[in-house]
């Protein structure tokens, strides 16, 4: 079963790098970040410095940026898991192993990434990816987007082990400062919860207000787009907007 998907489980630290960086690795995680000189993943690009790997706590963040708010980083629990360098280019990696699932089931992962991109003007400047046993991709800055929450969604069948891989994994290529939010992890079977221990903090809710002539009715559907409202009215009606 996924653990401490909201980051709220506590951490432990790890030895000092050789700058006397000292970073949070979250429990019922593993935590790995590329060293200078080596492969970012694979790709050509090489890491320049070690990620700052880090737990923000409520109390250490505005108001606006706390859970319901305006500009929430933390979307369940009291705390956010951040991986960001100043200045030099950087990769890191979260990894959890899971047992028990069930054989054969289809399970979605889902992983939620905020980038702070600080104007970064290369889409591939900076790019966050999930996978389960090897299967996934990244998304790079033009389809994450500034200061939003970007989720990568990962269905998947679960193998006759009952094991899953989940892997995470953010890099910048470019000697400029980035920032990554991780927050609200979870795993999900199409016959059962979330499987993970339960968060008791209340989500917010945002809500639409839809005013509907008499005599029609309403279909509602889930737009999977952040930002968005799709509203479809019949041909001939118009639609009046406010605010």
């Amino acid at each position: 079963m996924l653990k401490n998907g909201s980051f709220t489980a506590g951490w432990s630290n790890l030895p000092p790098t050789p700058n006397s960086l000292v970073n949070q690795q979250p429990n019922h995680w593993q935590l790995r970040w590329i060293e200078p000189g080596e492969s970012l993943f694979g790709a050509g690009d090489k890491a320049g410095g070690v990620p700052e790997c880090v737990h923000k706590l409520a109390s250490q963040l505005p108001p606006d940026e706390q859970l319901g708010g305006s500009h929430a980083l933390i979307l369940e629990g009291n705390a956010t898991y951040k991986i960001f360098h100043s200045g030099s280019p950087f990769g890191a990696e979260l990894k959890q192993t899971l047992t028990g699932l069930t054989a054969g089931a289809t399970a979605t992962l889902t992983v939620p990434v905020l980038a702070v991109l600080y104007n970064e003007t290369d889409p591939f400047g900076a790019e966050s990816g999930a996978w389960v046993n090897g299967e996934g991709s990244w998304a790079n800055g033009g389809q994450m987007g500034n200061r939003r929450w970007f989720r990568h969604v990962i269905p998947f069948t679960v193998p006759e082990n009952g094991t899953a891989e989940v892997v995470i994994r953010v890099k910048s290529k470019w000697p400029r400062p980035k920032d990554f939010f991780i927050d609200g992890v979870t795993l999900t079977q199409d016959d059962g919860p979330v499987l993970g221990p339960p968060d008791s903090t209340p989500k917010p809710v945002d809500r639409v207000r839809v005013q509907v002539p008499e005599g029609l009715q309403v279909v509602v559907t889930t737009c999977h787009t952040p930002g968005f409202v799709v509203v479809s009215v019949p041909e001939g009606m118009e639609i009046e907007m406010q605010q």
